[in-house]
């Protein structure tokens, strides 16, 4: 049994380093989430195909994959007082004539909520989003004796499995499996999984640019439930991440405690809000 010691190769000392050593938490954390929201911005153009200057931000597009809404959308960096939800509804109307759905990703923190009531009051889902950094110690030691570095293909049926549970539209979930398999600036993510029964049951991907890494999936199935290996895999992709050079480590779920229990028990704190305002229909 391999385990991974409380507190193992990283902790506070990397993101002191990263956010400016000797700040208060407060500003540690305000830094930590503009690294990480400049690591999406860069994964975002990197994997889109195309990407249009607007005022306060950009549209981005993929067009080998429309149907996926993180990848087709317009993003809003800073916005303006004079910038209403009406306006940008209706420049996403304008710049996502050709798509099934409408998008607009907001990362000013102090105009979303403003924003938002536009939005509901015009029917769009708003789906909040937290970034957490990885800064603190696991709560407790955590066995990643049965997780392997795979690759891609090897997580395929299992990733298949996690999108269709999420995505009943056999089209949209064959391009969000497509879409996690892209390459960003030439690289494949790397993948963590752990297998029940020969078949892989948990995994975790992990992209990395530079000192900063993003879990950007982790699923355990159904059938591994009670063993420990979602958090396994996220521990030791984590793990991997420090070892290549990651200062800042972070992961984006649901603004809901149940989905962010699980990181907070690994070490991950909440550092900001993201808002995605999406319309699924044309």
């Amino acid at each position: 049994m391999r385990t991974t010691p409380v507190g193992a190769g990283f902790g506070d000392p990397a993101l002191a380093a990263m956010s400016g050593d000797g700040l208060p938490a407060g500003d540690q954390m305000s830094g930590a989430r503009a690294h990480a929201l400049e690591f999406q911005r860069r994964l975002d153009e990197s994997l889109a195909n195309r990407a249009e200057p607007v005022d306060g931000g950009a549209a981005i597009f993929c067009d080998r994959l429309p149907r996926v809404a993180d990848l087709n959308f317009l993003r809003i960096d800073s916005a303006s007082d004079r910038i209403d939800g009406r306006a940008l509804m209706a420049e996403a109307d304008r710049l996502q004539a050709g798509l099934a759905h409408r998008a607009v990703r907001v990362l000013d923190a102090e105009a979303a909520p403003r924003l938002a009531r536009d939005f509901a009051a015009a029917g769009w889902v708003l789906r909040r989003t937290a970034i957490m950094v990885q800064r603190r110690m696991f709560d407790r030691p955590v066995d990643t004796g049965a997780v392997r570095e795979l690759t891609i293909d090897d997580v395929r049926g299992a990733r298949l499995a996690a999108v269709r549970h999420e995505h009943r539209d056999a089209d949209v979930g064959s391009q969000v499996l497509a879409a996690g398999e892209l390459a960003a600036d030439g690289v494949a993510p790397r993948v963590f999984g752990a297998s029940v029964g020969g078949e892989v049951t948990a995994f975790c991907t992990l992209r990395l640019s530079g000192d900063v890494a993003k879990i950007a999936e982790a699923e355990a199935l159904s059938r591994s439930s009670g063993r420990g290996v979602g958090k396994a895999v996220i521990a030791e992709s984590v793990l991997a991440a420090r070892r290549a050079g990651a200062r800042l480590v972070f992961v984006e779920p649901a603004d809901e405690d149940w989905a962010k229990w699980t990181y907070h028990r690994m070490g991950f704190d909440e550092a900001g809000k993201v808002h995605f305002f999406v319309r699924p229909w044309g």
